[in-house]
């Protein structure tokens, strides 16, 4: 017998550490026999071989709302009866005009399948469970945006749309779920057609939580740290890249010291060029520098 579970999910944080719960139990509406038709279209899509197994355990999940107009639907496959992670298949089809296109992911879970997996009364999962879940909208307040200016990005939204590289369409937005100090890392996708294509190039290829991403002056500011001692901020603005970083400075930060220079040079013709560098260090002595990219040069302010 298969069940259906309608279950709301409420976030908090607590500094640096972020965990979920849910404010009710799951409440379980009366099973059925049979699968709900968009359950059912999700299993005549043939999986890619990076997701067989010998065998697999299908728990089917839907959003009550359109997100950006898509209704979203997931056959999720965890990995054993008890873990919170797994395979996915997510397909999204716009109500509108019809459009469809779908996620594959090989490592996947949310905080709306973590609130499932992490309930008190969870005996496992079942093949052909299916849940609807609330769509965690990515304006939801959490720490990192009253910290950074209010990000874009959702900490508590397990996937979202927007328009990163300014072109006049939202791009896809996967939520790893690391949970770290600096949140979650996101992988961003262009919908080319009905396929994704991942956009892995910097600074696209390491966003998180932390970063500042403005959309009205179109530049995305990435923040690593390494400690309370050891800081860089790398600021991009959209611009086409077209010369290589050759010269640079003897930066006193390990953050601005392990700068992939060489994977940046290796990208000409991207939308984003380097703009500066802000750098913080203290080992015998405090260092605060500041840097701008001036040609093929990194010059020190």
């Amino acid at each position: 017998m298969k069940k259906v579970i309608i279950i709301a999910i409420v976030l908090f944080c607590t500094g640096w550490t972020v965990r979920c719960s849910s404010n009710k139990e799951p409440v379980a509406t009366p099973s059925q026999d049979t699968l709900p038709q968009w359950a059912e279209s999700l299993n005549e899509i043939p999986l890619p071989d990076c997701m067989q197994r010998d065998s697999l355990t299908n728990v089917y999940f839907k959003y009550n709302q359109l997100v950006n107009g898509y209704e979203v639907t997931a056959r999720w496959m965890p990995y054993d009866a008890r873990t919170e992670t797994g395979t996915v298949i997510m397909n999204f089809l716009n109500k509108e005009t019809g459009k469809e296109f779908r996620y594959y992911g090989e490592k996947y879970n949310s905080f709306d399948t973590d609130g499932i997996t992490f309930a008190e009364d969870f005996k496992g999962h079942k093949n052909g469970d299916v849940y609807y879940f609330n769509y965690t909208s990515p304006d939801t307040i959490d720490s990192f945006k009253e910290s950074n200016g209010n990000s874009p990005l959702g900490y508590y939204t397990s996937f979202q749309f927007l328009d990163i590289d300014f072109d006049g369409e939202d791009e896809l937005f996967v939520s790893d779920m690391y949970q770290g100090r600096g949140g979650n890392n996101y992988t961003a996708y262009k919908l080319v057609g009905k396929e994704l294509m991942e956009l892995d190039y910097i600074p696209l290829d390491r966003l998180t939580n932390d970063d500042r991403i403005d959309l009205k002056n179109r530049t995305i500011t990435i923040v690593e740290s390494d400690g309370a001692y050891d800081y860089a901020e790398f600021c991009f603005s959209l611009k086409n890249r077209k010369t290589r970083i050759k010269h640079l400075p003897k930066f006193n930060s390990t953050c601005a010291s392990n700068f992939d220079f060489d994977k940046y040079n290796k990208e000409l013709g991207s939308p984003f060029a380097l703009e500066s560098i802000r750098e913080y260090a203290k080992t015998d002595a405090e260092h605060r520098s500041f840097y701008k990219v001036s040609g093929n040069s990194v010059i020190r302010q």
